[in-house]
């Protein structure tokens, strides 16, 4: 008989074994194809999105200012003989409801005016259903599909803009739009109707954003035309390119492929400790088999090749079987995600490279799980096999130092093939965060022992003698047992650190609104308003006590050889002062707030700083362009700051400053500063009806971090899913561990059931065991995931961890009794096997 008969007759000989760890391989290359395939449904959307935003347009021109362009600028440009289309943008944020009654809804919308005339000279809009704008209907809007189902609007539905004036209608959805082009904006809560409507709807019409110009040039003659097109421009302005526009739309999802990746990695490693421990079991239920081939001439290279085509056959079921589950769980999550619009995704693509990245780490962690087992075997003398002892001399460092290294090797090659860095999230984190679960899971098997007589206390106490054999069956074999727990605790300890980054991140969310939002409420309006025409109207809020207009200035970085776009924000530095507001960080607070109010003093971010090395005491150039610049001192660094136009957010300068250095007279946010012995929910109450009379819309701390910490929370429910696919991969190797624990026992276990032991104790023993190594893992994997969390949280993975850790208590303590839970349910089938166990028979077997 061929070796291969062999190979493939050990495996089928042990159906059950075999198939759960083919299941478990299969879980693993599940989650690594379906975000490789979501992934790719990303890129796709991001391609499409930017395709459709800006359709045939050549260029786009953002205005510079916030009054944006003119209407005058408009038609000097349509008259330019190397312009064959100019199509003009609104925007306006603005408060919008549905009909008045007991079901009225209100939303916040980016709402979007166009042209419809000429619109489509530049772009079509991707329609669900329903038919585009038209000019002969200016009542008429389209909103995106998966907002409208969301918010269960249909086609026909009205929809009213806060503020409108006296006589003007409500509007009609007469389409809804795909997922892309306006629609992949501002998370999909946008609204596109005719820009005439948006003006003629408020006294102050709304600014043209952006000019999409079709210039019907070679792409090397742009830059001709664009000089043309630039003498005729009196307002400055930013010219924009694809990338730009991607870099826009990509923002949601900056990180989403490498974490969800990196699940996959973990439950792909949890499913080789499976792979290694059903190997290792093979190889030692066939010892004698072994023996009996080496005396027959069988050489150790063969044998290895023997265990190795065993685990190869594991692996390629489980990778085939693994893409066609990715395929599946990749259009759950393309559903999840495109209806929660969590992260912009298009489509359900299949990237060969992608299907085969996952099909070679698939099968690369099943063979790394065989290497132990397939050494092993080889080192077998044929005398030594053939006696009736079969266990192992070898020391439980050298069984698990070469499963730890080719376990390394394969998860790092993993990291190398995946463009983690396409997604700005830094390595070393990453690996030294798996580095940290792979090192837990082999110090498991060493801290078995002494964990299992503490832990195993409170089970012997509920269990009474059957606790206390199913702890002592713990250290029977402590490499399988403890591979086994340790598989489970990567598990359980990848839903820590994600529990406990999302507790962080949540953090940090609170943290920034809290530090700029002073008092706790605002209100933005969709214009600019005149400072001092519009302070009666704010101060006439009800229990205020101060109203500070916050200037918004957009200007230009200037050194020596460039300019870049920066944001300022013109505060009143008294009031951010007395309510605690912006984190300084470099300087001590009050001389920071000394220097500002003493004029020509900025408070940098400290992204921005970090960027161009910028420090306390440094002088910076601030200007717009075609203006004078001015020289501003660096008074301090913060660690949050107001969010503007740029992704740095704004530099801080005071309001006296951008008044008379840069002439801004008119504010969209102001801060609404309560009096001291109002309820905080009258005065929001307050704040919203003046918000209403300005058309505009009232912020509060809790509504920023409510849409943060939602935002958050979809995300990382889809990876809890992800993790917990793990734990049950984890769940599949204590039902082997078990099973083979239960056929190495079958002669004790009838000799126990012969002195009077029954079928319900028997079962309770192995669940207790089982119960035990789950509590064992969950122990561990708090203080593994911890670490996990430290190492991501510390090494910066992302800017919205720089609040620091914090502990989510509540699940720590619900990881160990998931652990628990999750390995007593395994450890129900293994029950009711021993239970049956025939007595007499397994009596009458003696080695």
């Amino acid at each position: 008989m061929r070796l291969s008969g062999i190979a493939w007759r050990g495996l089928l000989a042990r159906p059950l074994r075999t198939s759960l760890a083919v299941i478990g391989v299969a879980l693993g290359v599940a989650i690594v194809a379906a975000t490789m395939i979501t992934g790719a449904s990303a890129d796709a959307a991001l391609r499409g999105a930017t395709t459709d935003l800006l359709g045939s347009a050549d260029v786009r021109l953002r205005a510079f200012s916030d009054a944006g362009f003119t209407p005058r600028t408009v038609q000097a440009l349509r008259a330019v003989p190397e312009v064959i289309t100019a199509a003009p943008v609104s925007e306006r944020r603005l408060v919008v409801h549905t009909a008045p009654g007991d079901d009225e809804r209100v939303f916040t919308l980016q709402v979007i005016g166009v042209d419809a005339d000429v619109e489509y000279r530049i772009r079509q809009p991707r329609l669900v259903e329903g038919v585009a704008l038209s000019p002969d209907s200016p009542t008429d809007a389209l909103v995106p599909a998966t907002w409208a189902a969301r918010q269960g609007l249909r086609l026909g539905d009205e929809l009213r803009l806060d503020g409108r004036g006296e006589g003007v209608p409500p509007l009609r959805i007469i389409g809804l739009m795909a997922d892309t082009g306006f629609a992949a904006l501002d998370r999909g809560e946008v609204m596109v109707v005719s820009r005439s409507t948006l003006d003629e709807s408020f006294t102050v019409p709304a600014p043209i954003r952006y000019l999409d110009l079709d210039l019907g040039q070679e792409p090397d003659e742009i830059a001709a035309g664009l000089e043309i097109v630039r003498g005729q421009l009196e307002e400055p302005f930013i010219v924009e390119t694809a990338a730009d526009a991607s870099e826009r739309l990509a923002s949601a999802q900056a990180s989403f492929g490498a974490v969800a990746f990196l699940f996959g990695l973990v439950a792909m490693v949890v499913g080789a400790f499976l792979v290694g421990n059903t190997l290792a079991m093979s190889v030692g239920e066939r010892t004698r088999e072994f023996g009996l081939l080496r005396a027959a001439g069988t050489t150790s290279r063969q044998v290895i090749g023997l265990v190795l085509r065993q685990g190869a056959a594991i692996g390629v079921a489980g990778s085939v079987l693994g893409i066609l589950g990715g395929i599946a769980l990749a259009g759950a999550m393309v559903g999840f995600l495109s209806s929660t619009r969590a992260a912009l995704v298009a489509g359900l693509p299949l990237p060969i490279g992608g299907m085969l990245l996952a099909f070679v780490l698939g099968l690369g962690v099943t063979l790394a799980g065989a290497v132990v087992p397939a050494l092993r075997s080889a080192r077998l003398s044929p005398v030594a096999a053939l006696r009736p002892s079969r266990r192992s001399g070898t020391g439980l460092g050298d069984r698990l130092r070469t499963l730890l290294v080719v376990e390394l090797l394969v998860v790092g090659a993993g990291i190398l093939l995946f463009p983690i860095d396409r997604a700005g999230t830094p390595l070393l984190p990453l690996v030294l965060s798996l580095a940290l679960l792979l090192g837990g899971a082999v110090i498991t098997a060493y801290l078995l022992e002494p964990l299992g007589r503490v832990i195993g206390r409170p089970f012997e106490w509920f269990f009474g003698a059957q606790g206390l054999l199913g702890r002592a069956n713990l250290s029977r074999d402590r490499v399988r047992t403890g591979l086994t727990v340790g598989a489970m605790m990567i598990a359980l300890a990848a839903v820590v650190a994600l529990g406990t980054v999302a507790e962080s991140a949540r953090a940090g969310a609170e943290r920034w609104v809290a530090s700029i939002l002073p008092g706790g409420n605002a209100i933005r309006s969709s214009v600019p308003l005149d400072v001092e025409s519009f302070r009666p109207t704010f101060e006439g809020t009800d229990g205020l006590q101060v109203a500070s207009a916050v200037l918004e200035v957009p200007a230009v970085y200037v050194t020596d050889d460039s300019q870049e776009e920066v944001s300022l924000a013109g505060i009143d530095p008294n009031v951010f002062q007395d309510a605690g507001s912006l984190i300084v960080s470099g300087a001590d607070r009050a001389d920071a707030y000394f220097a500002l109010r003493n004029r020509e003093a900025v408070l940098v971010p400290e992204a921005f700083a970090d960027r161009h090395g910028v420090g306390v005491g440094d002088t910076i150039t601030l200007g717009q362009p075609g203006a004078t610049s001015a020289n501003f001192g660096v008074a301090g660094i913060v660690d949050y700051t107001i969010p503007g136009r740029t992704p740095d957010g704004a530099l801080i300068i005071n309001a006296a400053d951008a008044r008379d250095l840069f002439g801004v007279t008119a504010a969209s946010l102001w801060v609404m500063i309560p009096q001291a012995d109002i309820a905080p929910s009258v005065f929001a109450s307050a704040v919203r009806d003046t918000a209403n009379q300005l058309a505009a819309q009232p912020l509060t701390a809790r509504d920023l971090a409510g849409d943060l910490a939602g935002s958050l929370d979809r995300l990382v429910g889809l990876f809890d899913v992800l993790a917990l696919i793990a734990v049950v991969i984890g769940a599949l190797g204590i039902v082997n561990t078990l099973g083979i624990g239960i056929s190495e026992r079958v002669r004790e276990i009838a000799i126990l059931r012969s002195h009077g032991m029954t079928v319900g104790q028997v079962q309770a023993m192995v669940v207790a065991e089982a119960a035990i190594m789950g509590a064992i893992a969950g122990v561990l994997a708090i203080v593994t995931g911890l670490l996990v969390a430290f190492a991501l949280v510390g090494g910066g993975a992302s800017a919205d961890l720089a609040a620091g850790v914090r502990l989510p208590w509540g699940l720590l303590v619900a990881v160990i009794l998931v652990g628990t839970g999750v390995a007593a349910l395994a450890g129900l089938y293994p029950a009711r096997v021993a239970a049956s166990l025939p007595i007499v028979r397994h009596l009458k077997q003696f080695e």
